[in-house]
């Protein structure tokens, strides 16, 4: 199954947003959030979550991922 970097996903908000806003926008623990912050090479999301969380935020996969559809 193909999977995302959630730290795209990061990368749309300010380095400076806190854990507990950005766990709430997502709908993840704060832990996620430190996750996918610190260790990115554990940060991979499947097509779903990735699905999932861009809707949250109002912005079409392809735009955070561009390999979306290949």
């Amino acid at each position: 199954m193909k999977t995302f970097s959630a730290q795209l996903l990061l990368d749309h908000y300010n380095k400076d947003t806190d854990a507990l806003s950005l766990a709430q926008i997502f709908g993840v623990s704060r832990t996620t959030i430190h996750r996918w912050r610190n260790v990115p090479n554990r940060s991979w999301i499947s097509v779903f979550q990735a699905d999932k969380y861009a809707c949250r935020i109002g912005v079409h996969p392809a735009n955070i991922w561009q390999d979306w559809f290949s």
